[in-house]
């Protein structure tokens, strides 16, 4: 972190500073005390004649958020703490530093960036939308948490009654996301654990392990997983294989018909792990068992209807 030269003295300087200027000043330096900052801001607000703690006052809500979320200073971001629990924090911004999507609200950020106890501050909110999804890619918090590997935060989310099964643009839940560590090239046992881990947890909480991914084809992620159709490295081949085991152990249906009428074995006919799948597919029954769902709601309602009207009419060739 830099060393700033700023001095008590210098606060009415740093008044007139330009806000994206101070921003990156105030993220950058460590010994910037945060009564400056909020001298500029209430500056700020004293033009537009508004309360700084004001709940309707975006420009000091929008910013103080994200700064205090990219901060790791706790004893900072405490004293904040009651605005944060009061206002409203159910917005999407603009923010570089995460590139996530194009527009990502707080809660989505500190997910993210792993901020285990500002997760937990922005949801003593009563107010906060747990389920409030980024502007293009439709990303939510606990699909981010899956797709980073924050287990903590994954059941801090579920615990607060995040909906389970919904659906980013790609039609990809947080289940499915949480499979995204396995790719990662460093720290594989740490992240082939956390993986399965999460997957599990986002079970027991109602994840839908049969859900339709890919609605142009009627594919759950068996199913997919099961129709590749290029040629695989050992490693591409090793975590294809690890996940379609995990899948049959955790309930996949293997018998579940694609809008061809094609079951997961019959996709296997041009994958280049054919016998090894094939084999997995006979042979593998479901061992773990998971109870009433929690978490789960009008989307899984959704996808029932998908899977039943996913029973062909004719086999097509």
């Amino acid at each position: 972190m830099k060393e700033c030269e700023i001095q008590q003295n210098d606060s009415i300087e740093m008044i007139r500073m330009p806000l994206v200027f101070l921003l990156d000043l105030r993220l950058e330096c460590d010994n910037l005390n945060h009564q400056f900052f909020y001298i500029f801001l209430s500056n700020q607000c004293f033009k537009q004649k508004k309360k700084p703690y004001q709940s309707n006052n975006q420009f000091y809500i929008q910013s103080i958020k994200m700064i205090m979320i990219l901060s790791k200073n706790w004893a900072q971001i405490k004293v904040f703490m009651v605005e944060f629990q009061i206002a409203n924090i159910n917005f999407l911004e603009s923010f570089n530093e995460i590139e996530v999507d194009q527009k990502i609200s707080p809660l989505i950020c500190a997910c993210y960036l792993g901020r285990l106890e500002i997760v937990k501050l922005l949801l003593s909110n009563t107010q906060v939308d747990v389920d409030l999804a980024s502007m293009d890619s439709g990303q939510t918090p606990l699909s981010i948490a899956a797709m980073t590997g924050n287990y903590e935060i994954l059941k801090i989310l579920l615990d607060a009654g995040a909906e389970v099964n919904k659906p980013n643009t790609f039609n990809q839940t947080a289940f499915i996301m949480c499979f995204a560590r396995l790719e990662e090239e460093k720290n594989v046992f740490e992240n082939r654990k956390i993986c399965f881990k999460m997957a599990e947890l986002l079970l027991h909480y109602g994840a839908d392990i049969n859900w339709i991914v890919d609605k142009t084809h009627g594919f759950n992620l068996l199913m997919q997983l099961c129709s590749i159709r290029m040629e695989l490295n050992q490693k591409e081949a090793d975590i294809n294989y690890q996940i379609i085991k995990f899948l049959i152990e955790n309930g996949a249906q293997k018998d579940l018909q694609s809008l061809k009428g094609k079951k997961a074995s019959d996709l296997l006919k041009k994958h280049s792990n054919r016998d090894k799948l094939m084999e997995l597919l006979q042979s593998t029954q479901q061992l773990y068992f998971y109870g009433k769902q929690k978490n789960s709601s009008r989307n899984s309602n959704q996808q029932q209807q998908l899977l039943i009207r996913n029973v062909p009419r004719q086999q097509k060739v």
